[in-house]
């Protein structure tokens, strides 16, 4: 992020002052003409697997020779990643540009959080870049999300929904499930990730039900001939519905968000009819995205991941639990704000050492209270915690950097 871009967001909070409604974004939108209003979305929603998804949907699209655009939250490496057209980040110039541009008209005083500005910087440069279609990520819940005040939403999505955010959301994940089907809107099919529970599939269900909006849930009884593996470019595979697709990103989970990829193009196939077979199974199986379970082959393995939630951290865990025999050890930081209790009770069992650092952000958990979750665990600061890593696994073990959003960010750039 560029220093100018940095003080501009700095005028504003990270979360802003509370909200009831959209009435603020909806004033903030108005001011710049209704952008939003412009445009044709996937708005997905959810708490695990909704990177993953955006991206399968609109890898799909630009095989098609759609102009595609994609908003997506936190950024991963740069603060420019996160609004993408045609898998190009928005330049460095443009996002300045837009960003000065908001700030002539707002004033911190409005209480806009940092979210919504970018919410609205995206919204312009789609619009002025005359994207088809915009895969868009909800952030926060959906219901109050800023990203709800779209109007031409041709489906939405529900990935994989658990616990996280609580203290805004809801304390069970079918209160949680409640804010997020928010985002479905009159009339609008709704996609439903397997990944969910009955209880959260029915809260969904029950609130596109009182819109007149149709359920879609993925058949996993029609995958077939599934198959995972951890080396080349391919990381697994799957027949369903007799077409067969690859996995350009490791872990089982995948196949769920692309199943539930599949079937929202399916529902873009009939606005846009550009969009073939080969199209939906080409940007399936071409879709990647950085830190999520990435590998960095060397001696030792290194492996980063986004996981920062109890769901995220107990998927990462099954397939950590395949490397048999080799020595993982893992650089683990996590937000005070998620239960990391339930988090690491999931990804512990599998670890032979930690490294446990609280020093990458604000907020973080103390690397104290850390360190008794693990069979053997030191403290350790993120600048000296990847050689060190490195020494204690061994040419032919692992290093395993996952617990934070930021972690992941920051060791990205690095590696």
């Amino acid at each position: 992020m560029t220093e100018k871009l940095q003080s501009l967001l700095d005028r504003f909070t990270r979360s802003g002052t509370p909200v009831k409604d959209l009435s603020r974004f909806k004033r903030l939108c108005s001011l710049f003409g209704d952008p939003q209003d412009e445009l044709r979305y996937v708005h997905v929603a959810g708490t695990n697997g909704k990177g993953s998804t955006v991206r399968m949907i609109a890898s799909s699209c630009i095989n098609a020779g759609l102009r595609t655009g994609e908003f997506t939250s936190p950024y991963i490496i740069t603060y420019n990643d996160r609004i993408r057209i045609n898998n190009e980040n928005i330049p460095d110039d443009r996002l300045e540009e837009l960003a000065e541009r908001v700030s002539h008209k707002t004033d911190p005083a409005d209480g806009y959080s940092q979210f919504e500005i970018s919410n609205i910087i995206a919204f312009l440069y789609f619009k002025e870049e005359k994207t088809d279609i915009v895969v868009l990520e909800a952030g926060l819940g959906g219901l109050l999300d800023s990203t709800n005040v779209i109007r031409d939403n041709i489906c939405s999505v529900m990935t994989s929904i658990s616990l996280d955010h609580m203290a805004v959301l809801g304390d069970t994940p079918e209160k949680i499930a409640a804010q997020k089907a928010g985002i479905i809107k009159p009339g609008c099919p709704v996609v439903i990730s397997p990944q969910n529970t009955e209880s959260v599939a029915e809260v969904i269900s029950r609130y596109a039900e009182k819109n007149n909006s149709p359920v879609i849930f993925p058949d996993t009884e029609s995958v077939s001939d599934l198959w995972f593996e951890d080396e080349g470019d391919r990381y697994g595979g799957f027949v369903y519905e007799k077409v067969g697709y690859d996995l350009s990103m490791p872990g089982h989970h995948q196949l769920y968000n692309a199943l539930t990829a599949i079937e929202a193009v399916k529902l873009l196939q009939r606005r846009f009819p550009q969009i073939s077979e080969y199209d939906r199974v080409k940007g399936i199986s071409k879709a990647k995205l950085p830190c999520r379970l990435e590998i960095h082959k060397g001696e030792p393995d290194i492996i980063i991941d986004g996981a920062h939630n109890p769901d995220a951290m107990k998927k990462l865990s099954e397939y950590i639990s395949g490397y048999t025999g080799r020595k993982i050890v893992m650089i683990c930081g996590m937000s005070g704000t998620k239960d990391y209790l339930a988090a690491l009770s999931h990804i512990s069992p599998f670890i032979d050492n930690a490294l446990c650092i609280d020093d990458f952000t604000s907020g973080t958990v103390p690397a104290e209270k850390l360190i008794p979750l693990f069979k053997n665990a030191v403290k350790a600061t993120s600048a000296d915690a990847v050689e060190k890593a490195r020494v204690m696994a061994g040419k032919d073990g692992i290093v395993l950097i996952a617990g934070s959003l930021y972690l992941r960010s920051l060791y990205k750039k690095e590696l």
